[in-house]
């Protein structure tokens, strides 16, 4: 009787080691399970984004060799048809009644601003013009621009000890500037535009104030999303190409501000390292 109690007890505790042993197993191949599969997720998402990241980096390309294209139409042939217009005004002027000189001679002024505004177009888009005179200048040449129209009060400020940064990132962060002030133009209603360069040992910081009509930041960023626009999320793709933060901050009535973060470029360096 005893010797059969123990042989069951026994056998309960084979038994109850080998569920054990066979529940253990379970568990460790359903967790080296889930782990493959979130190691594969994970390898797909950072797929997807690498090819995203190389998809718009092409965009941008395929956008700049278009951009150098027109900046090179606009500098060769619109340039010269205005000079001709010029010329003709010119020989016409001395043959023309008195009551009429008056009308070609601001035509020919006219004809002049406009020559004046391709120069400085052609110049702002072509790639190498902006890698030339770099960034900081070419932002003050579009602002120039800007409060040339008459119709803003601009004003630009720079602290810290002024560097450069990558060509290609200047190129990029010129180019989201150029989108940033076009928005201002397009949507804000404003009257001033205030921008400010904060250079430091750390990083560099550019603000874009207005104190237009302000917007829900968080409503467009929705609607952005929704209708696929290539608003608000490709400036925050550009900034992500250049390791930037890219931040709106923006109320109705109130205005609104775009801050761009970027670290200085000999510590993006120390970090590729």
């Amino acid at each position: 009787m005893q010797a059969s109690t123990s042989a069951t007890a026994l056998t309960i505790i084979i038994s109850t080691i080998l569920v054990l042993s066979l529940s253990a197993a379970i568990i460790y191949f359903l967790f080296l399970y889930q782990k493959k599969k979130f190691r594969h997720q994970q390898e797909l998402i950072e797929m997807r984004e690498a090819f995203n990241h190389v998809l718009l980096q092409s965009k941008l390309a395929i956008q700049e060799q278009t951009l150098n294209h027109i900046s090179k139409e606009l500098h060769a042939n619109f340039s010269h048809l205005v000079s001709l217009i010029n010329i003709n005004l010119s020989e016409i002027l001395p043959k023309s009644p008195v009551e009429q000189r008056e009308n070609i001679l601001e035509t020919k002024s006219l004809a002049k601003q406009l020559m004046s505004e391709l120069k400085a177009l052609s110049a702002n888009l072509n790639t190498d013009h902006i890698i030339h005179i770099g960034f900081v200048q070419a932002l003050q040449n579009e602002l120039n621009r800007l409060a040339k129209t008459g119709r803003y009060d601009v004003s630009i400020t720079k602290t810290g000890e002024e560097y450069r940064m990558q060509p290609e990132h200047e190129i990029i962060l010129f180019r989201l500037c150029q989108e940033v002030l076009n928005n201002v133009v397009k949507y804000a209603k404003a009257s001033k535009v205030i921008s400010n360069l904060s250079f430091s040992a750390d990083n560099f910081i550019l603000t874009i104030s207005d104190n237009g009509e302000g917007f829900d930041v968080d409503k467009a960023v929705k609607q952005s999303g929704e209708k696929q626009s290539t608003g608000l999320l490709n400036m925050r793709k550009r900034a992500m190409l250049i390791n930037a933060e890219f931040d709106i901050s923006s109320r109705t009535g109130n205005g609104t501000t775009v801050t761009i973060n970027i670290p200085h470029p000999q510590i993006l360096k120390t970090f590729a390292v």
